[in-house]
């Protein structure tokens, strides 16, 4: 079964330098702050926001998009995933979607940004049709879907899938059914 990454420590800001970054993406994103829970990913982001765009960067000195998405799902919700964003797409942890009705925090989404390569860019889907991502001309930053840029070149979006060990030893994908953003 699919299942959009979910931290175990989502939680609403409780000190100070959380709620301001909270209401800060908040601002951003267009949502009322009390539904942004998950502060891990919100902390994380602020950390690489402006980070420079370097093609196969990952670290703090230049990143590129797949390297960001990468680090992300590695350090928020402790998700391994290939390195590049065609390996990520085609990975069998991601399950490919075209609805973009059926978004919901934590997705992936997928953009053909170089002929020729039907998938050469990846983000991750926020909320209110905001992704965040490392792109060549602003480095790590927000995005919108109706962007007509990332609008023409959206391709699909992608549920990353985790297996939850169940009491019985064995293992078992959960499901939760994504909320409508």
């Amino acid at each position: 079964m699919v299942v959009k990454p979910v931290d175990p420590n989502a939680t609403v800001a409780n000190t100070s330098a959380e709620r301001r970054t909270i209401t800060k993406y908040a601002a951003y994103l267009k949502i009322d702050p009390d539904s942004l829970t998950n502060v891990t990913l919100y902390t994380f982001i602020d950390k690489w926001m402006k980070t420079p765009y370097k093609y196969g960067g990952i670290d703090e000195n230049g990143i590129d998009c797949s390297g960001f998405i990468q680090r992300l799902l590695n350090d928020v919700y402790n998700i391994q995933v290939p390195r590049t964003s065609a390996q990520q797409f085609f990975t069998k942890n991601v399950e490919p979607f075209h609805d973009n009705s059926y978004f919901s925090e934590g997705d992936l989404v997928f953009f053909c940004t170089v002929p020729g390569n039907p998938i050469s860019h990846v983000g991750m889907y926020l909320r209110n049709r905001y992704f965040i991502n490392a792109s060549t001309s602003s480095g790590v930053s927000l995005a919108s879907l109706d962007d007509p840029y990332w609008k023409k070149r959206f391709v699909a979006a992608g549920r990353v899938k985790i297996s939850k060990p169940m009491s019985t030893g064995s293992k078992q994908s959960q499901s939760t059914k994504p909320a409508r953003q």
